[in-house]
């Protein structure tokens, strides 16, 4: 199977065996990408979302009915950032976005300078690159500048959200489960 270091093609019944049995001091629940509708270019092999757990919010100094933590800004509707820093040629700042009205919100750190392959990283489990998803946009923010600050916990890490080779990634997925299925 071909893997990608940040984007790996997990097969589908090591997938099942993770819904069934992942790590509870990260993740609350697994939702199938199909369910949360991701977008195909969001980690595009992920085969779906993982939702913090409330003991890895509480180590990033979140409470549920917490308010939003100062700085950051309602970019969109849907959407907040907070600078990292400002630089005219390379401005940097956390990006937290609801995913299509779902009730859950992603954790991304962008980059103006970087290409568009990776001027976007987002918060995963290092199991299938499956990324990790809050239930409110203050959790998520707080998760963001908790994992931006001091480096994600064990298990977590920060993966361009896009490789710049999706459609060749994509197809040997589809080619390696077409075959799977014929050899069963």
């Amino acid at each position: 199977m071909f893997y990608d270091v940040d984007h790996p093609a997990v097969p589908l019944s090591d997938w099942q065996t993770f819904v069934k049995a992942f790590p509870s001091d990260l993740i609350a629940e697994v939702i199938d990408r199909r369910k949360i509708g991701l977008p195909k270019w969001f980690v595009p092999l992920a085969r779906g979302v993982a939702i913090a757990s409330n003991a890895l919010l509480r180590e990033a100094g979140h409470r549920n009915g917490m308010y939003r933590p100062r700085g950051w800004a309602n970019y969109n509707v849907d959407m907040f950032r907070w600078m990292i820093d400002w630089d005219p040629n390379n401005a940097r700042w956390l990006l937290v976005r609801q995913c299509n009205n779902q009730g859950v919100w992603t954790i991304e750190r962008w980059c103006k300078k970087r290409t568009h392959g990776n001027a976007d990283e987002v918060l995963v489990h290092e199991f299938g690159s499956t990324p990790i998803f809050t239930r409110s946009y203050q959790a998520a923010m707080r998760l963001a500048m908790h994992c931006h600050a001091n480096g994600p916990p064990a298990g977590l890490r920060w993966i361009p959200a896009c490789p710049e080779n999706i459609q060749e990634l994509l197809d040997e997925r589809r080619i390696d489960e077409v075959h799977a299925r014929a050899t069963a």
